[in-house]
C-alpha cells in the first residue's frame, strides 16, 4: 500500500478526534503516504499533524457566499487538486453525501465506509466498495481508531496519539501576567455556561494572579466576551485567531477551561492542563482518558456550578 486518503470533512471536534489514527497507519505501513480531505474551515487542524503528505482544502462551507461563477470556479480547481494522485484506498469518516462523492471523485482502487448505523445520510453507502462496523458504544476516538484498524486489517494498540505540532503564539497583546485560555462559546446555545458562572470561576483566578484570555468566533462570542471583560479586571477579549494561533495560544497558557467544543478538545490533545464544562452532552464519550491533566465536569442534563469547577483548581 502507498497512498491512503482520508475523508473527514467537518467539523473541527470530529476531524480531532479521528487524527490519533494518523499514528496507528504509520506505525503499521511505515513508508505509506497520507492525504486527507477537509472543509476548507477545519484544515488548519490537520495541516498541524507531520505525518500527512498533503491536506485538501475543499470550500464547501463558503461556496453558500460566493457568487456562482467564483464558486464553481474553487470547487474546481479544489477538485482537481484532489484527483493529482491515485490512492490504494480511501477512508471515509464522514458518511455524508459530500464525503462519498469526493470519495468518489478521487482515483481510488478501494473506497471503504462507515457502518449504516454511522451514516448521516443512507444513500451514501453506494458509494462504497465495502463497509467496517466497529463497536457502536465506543467513545469518539477509539471508535475513529477501531475504524481505521478494520478497514487496514491492524490491531489497536496502547494510548491515542494526535501528533499535533502547534507552535508557540505570542502576540504583542497577550496579558503581562500568566493566563488562562477560556473558550466560553459553543455551536449550539444548550452547550453553553452561564455568564455568572464564567465570573465567578474568573474572578478567583484573578485572585490567583490569572488573566482570562476570551477567543471568539462569531459577533455574537464577541459580545458575549466583551460583557466578561466588563466584570473582570485583568481579562483580556483576544482579536479574531486563526485555528493555529489558538493552539500556539493553549501553548502557553497555564490552564484552558472550555465548554464542549473543538477548542477545548484541541487543548485536551495537546496535553495541556483542562477544565471541560459539559450540559447536555455525555462527557464520558469525549473524555480524554490519556491526558491526567484534563479534567470534566457536568453532562447529560447536569449543569456545572461554578463551585464544582472551583473544586477541581484547589
Amino acid at each position: 500500500m502507498q497512498r491512503i486518503l482520508i475523508a473527514k470533512i467537518t467539523s473541527l471536534g470530529d476531524v480531532l478526534f479521528a487524527l490519533p489514527m494518523l499514528n496507528d497507519i504509520r506505525r503499521q505501513f511505515p513508508g505509506v503516504k497520507i492525504d486527507w480531505v477537509v472543509d476548507q474551515q477545519c484544515a488548519a487542524l490537520p495541516a498541524m499533524h507531520p505525518a500527512l503528505d498533503r491536506v485538501i482544502a475543499v470550500p464547501l462551507r463558503g461556496l453558500k457566499k460566493m457568487p456562482l461563477r467564483q464558486a464553481a470556479k474553487a470547487l474546481k480547481e479544489a477538485l482537481s487538486v484532489l484527483r493529482q494522485q491515485r490512492y490504494d484506498v480511501v477512508l471515509d469518516c464522514h458518511g455524508m453525501i459530500k464525503s462519498a462523492l469526493l470519495s468518489r471523485v478521487a482515483h481510488a482502487a478501494q473506497i471503504i465506509g462507515p457502518p449504516d448505523y454511522r451514516l448521516g445520510e443512507p444513500v451514501a453507502r453506494y458509494a462504497y466498495h465495502r463497509q467496517v462496523s466497529p463497536d457502536a458504544g465506543l467513545p469518539a476516538i477509539d471508535w475513529y481508531r477501531q475504524y481505521a484498524a478494520l478497514a487496514l486489517s491492524y490491531t489497536v494498540s496502547g494510548l491515542p496519539d494526535f501528533g499535533l505540532q502547534a507552535p508557540r503564539f505570542q502576540p504583542d497583546w497577550l496579558p503581562a501576567q500568566p493566563y488562562v485560555l477560556c473558550f466560553h462559546a459553543a455551536s449550539k446555545a444548550e452547550k453553553t455556561w452561564p455568564l455568572e458562572s464564567w465570573l465567578t470561576v474568573l474572578r478567583a483566578l484573578e485572585g490567583q494572579g490569572l488573566a482570562a484570555v476570551l477567543p471568539w468566533g462569531a459577533p455574537h462570542e464577541h459580545e458575549f466576551a466583551q460583557r466578561l471583560a466588563q466584570g473582570l479586571t485583568l481579562a483580556k477579549v483576544a482579536p479574531a485567531l486563526s485555528i493555529t494561533e489558538m493552539a500556539g495560544l493553549m501553548a502557553g497558557a497555564e490552564r484552558v477551561i472550555g465548554v464542549d467544543t473543538g477548542m477545548t478538545h484541541l487543548a485536551e490533545s495537546l496535553a495541556r492542563p483542562t477544565i471541560a464544562l459539559y450540559t447536555v452532552t455525555d462527557s464520558a464519550t469525549y473524555h480524554p482518558h490519556w491526558n491526567p491533566a484534563a479534567f470534566s465536569v457536568g453532562g447529560n442534563g447536569w449543569v456545572p456550578s461554578a463551585e464544582d469547577v472551583l473544586a477541581l483548581l484547589t
